[in-house]
């Protein structure tokens, strides 16, 4: 299904011309009529140092690329309903390799690592396998738009500076709920309720951008409830 065939879907479901609960087809690919059509992004971030100091056996912890250590990476971009909840693994499109040559390896390890695995192991691309075949294929992007926007979206939303220079020390939750835009904006990450693990920002889906993020949005109460930094200190760790 291409993307104006999968756009002109989402129209006649919303408009009511076609019942997602009617409509009968046997092409499996376009099973995502089973499910209500999210509305907006969870953008979620990983903190690689705090990844690596609970599992320090993952391969690329021994050696981590210099941009972790002080740079959230991509953990994926999740179409969610502003209602609560998200839909998953919508199609049975299967995750396409050449999407990452098309991008570029170094791009994608950088901004989107599978810390688990060397780059050259079989399964290095079972992360992004992962995250499309759960979440991508419940977006209107198709598979090259999909991975190159989260990192686009990672290159222009950053890692707040707050982040940067306090690798290694102990900041205020406060702090860094309210550099991502306040309490309502994001849901923090944490283990052990006071060791910065992610951050999870939420983001509407562009109606007239081909469902692209739009920008940064309030967050439905289930992903702030999500939020499990329970400290009002957190500690931003170090791979040192």
């Amino acid at each position: 299904m291409n993307i104006f065939q999968f756009s002109l879907l989402q129209l006649l479901l919303h408009i009511g011309i076609v019942s997602s609960k009617l409509l009968i087809t046997t092409d499996e690919s376009l099973s995502i009529l089973k499910q209500n059509i999210a509305d907006m992004y969870v953008f979620a971030y990983i903190w690689e140092p705090e990844s690596c100091y609970t599992n320090p056996s993952w391969s690329q912890c021994t050696s981590p690329q210099t941009f972790w250590e002080t740079n959230f990476v991509i953990h994926g971009l999740w179409p969610q309903y502003s209602s609560g909840g998200y839909p998953s693994t919508c199609t049975n499109e299967p995750f396409d390799n050449s999407v990452v040559e098309a991008i570029g390896m170094d791009t994608m390890n950088q901004y989107w690592p599978n810390v688990k695995s060397n780059t050259t192991a079989s399964d290095y691309n079972s992360f992004w396998q992962h995250e499309w075949t759960k979440h991508g294929t419940c977006s209107p992007l198709n598979q090259y738009e999909y991975f190159n926007t989260s990192i686009n979206l990672s290159k222009s939303f950053g890692t707040p500076p707050i982040i940067t220079v306090n690798v290694g020390n102990t900041i205020s939750a406060e702090q860094i709920r309210n550099t991502f835009g306040g309490p309502n904006m994001v849901s923090l990450q944490c283990e052990s309720g006071n060791y910065l693990a992610g951050v999870f920002t939420c983001w509407s889906m562009s109606s007239s951008n081909d469902g692209l993020p739009d920008k940064q949005i309030a967050c439905p109460s289930d992903v702030l409830g999500e939020d499990n930094c329970s400290n009002d200190t957190i500690v931003i760790t170090s791979f040192a």
